[in-house]
């Protein structure tokens, strides 16, 4: 019997995901594809989000209009999921060098110091981390977890039947000048939210993806402590406590081997990296890899096929996802249904020759 949606959506990681639940809130028909034996980059990922760049010190890029949004977004999913996977926590940063805490201080007096704590802490949380020059804390951020939300969302998606678990079949597309159809379900557009394997993708492969294998570490410490659940730890990697006494540390960046295998390589740097920061003996619990669609310009892909405009794209939001998604999948939305204007920044019309 055939069946006919708004919107095929292709891929149920962080930006399927939000994307399928910000159309359904606007009051349109979806249905979601996905592969669950993927193991895409969303499954592994720590979910964090930071309005601070560490590297250069600035604003993360339009951190002052993500942050409101995803404050308002995230909670309301959490009662429509019914379940909880939106945290705020105090990320700490010890400063590698003292030039590192000057710098720091500077930047409190400037436009990012609403993001940046002017404290200088100098305890070492009850003997676990390494704070010979004090450390720093990160306002305004957190961590979604994204098994939850995933989970969740899915679940969701199931008990109202739009939701189809197979590994998505090019060939079985067929377009019409309004229209376009998989299978036996026709649709308005379908839109592609596969992570990094829109490379795979035949109408998509046109797209200047920069993969970036990412890795990281599940840990238990092994000394009578514990770092308190909102508290993440970030010098060189990450530490972001998950409950039951484990913690995710990450992250690695790889850009030559794409595979989703793990390596010894970038277990052997992260574990290097945790004994520059923890005082205390741990034990390796877990150890995943996964692929970010990440971006040569660093920001997302969003838009219209420009050949076959049934054909849609939200993709490319690397490292920054969970920030990026809930602001961006409404402004997609306003733009299939309105027409408004997508931010040139993220408009795959950059990329059209």
């Amino acid at each position: 019997m055939n069946k006919k949606v708004d919107y095929i959506i292709v891929g149920q990681g962080i930006a399927g995901s939000i994307l399928a639940l910000t159309l359904l809130k606007k009051g349109k028909s979806v249905i979601v594809i996905d592969d669950a034996k993927l193991n895409t980059a969303s499954k592994i990922a720590a979910g964090l989000y930071n309005p601070v760049v560490f590297k250069r010190l600035v604003k993360s890029w339009l951190a002052d209009n993500l942050l409101p949004y995803m404050n308002e977004f995230y909670p309301e999913m959490e009662k429509l999921l019914g379940a909880e996977f939106y945290f705020s926590k105090r990320i700490l940063k010890p400063f590698a060098e003292e030039q590192e805490k000057v710098l720091w201080l500077k930047k409190t007096e400037e436009g990012i110091g609403k993001y940046l704590n002017e404290t200088i802490y100098t305890g070492d949380l009850n003997g676990i981390v390494f704070n010979p020059l004090g450390i720093s804390e990160v306002l305004h951020a957190g961590n979604l977890d994204t098994i939850s939300f995933l989970n969740s969302c899915k679940e969701y998606l199931k008990k109202k039947n739009l939701f189809i678990e197979e590994q998505f079949d090019y060939s079985q597309i067929s377009m019409t000048k309004n229209s376009v159809s998989y299978k036996d379900i026709s649709a308005d557009k379908i839109i592609f939210c596969e992570g990094y394997k829109a490379t795979e993708n035949p109408f998509l492969k046109w797209l200047p993806f920069k993969l970036t294998k990412g890795e990281t570490l599940t840990i238990k410490l092994t000394h009578d402590c514990a770092i308190p659940f909102r508290i993440v730890l970030n010098k060189a990697v990450f530490i972001l406590p998950i409950g039951n006494d484990l913690y995710k540390v990450g992250a690695t960046y790889e850009w030559e081997d794409l595979s989703e295998k793990i390596t010894e390589k970038g277990k052997s740097e992260l574990i290097d990296k945790l004994q520059k920061v923890l005082k205390v003996p741990f034990e390796i619990i877990n150890h995943q890899a996964g692929v970010r669609p990440t971006v040569n310009d660093r920001r997302p892909l969003i838009g219209l096929h420009p050949e076959h405009p049934q054909l849609a794209v939200f993709n490319g939001m690397g490292t920054k996802g969970v920030m990026l998604a809930p602001f961006f999948a409404n402004q997609f939305a306003n733009f299939l249904e309105t027409a408004t204007p997508l931010d040139k920044e993220v408009d795959i019309a950059r990329f059209y020759s």
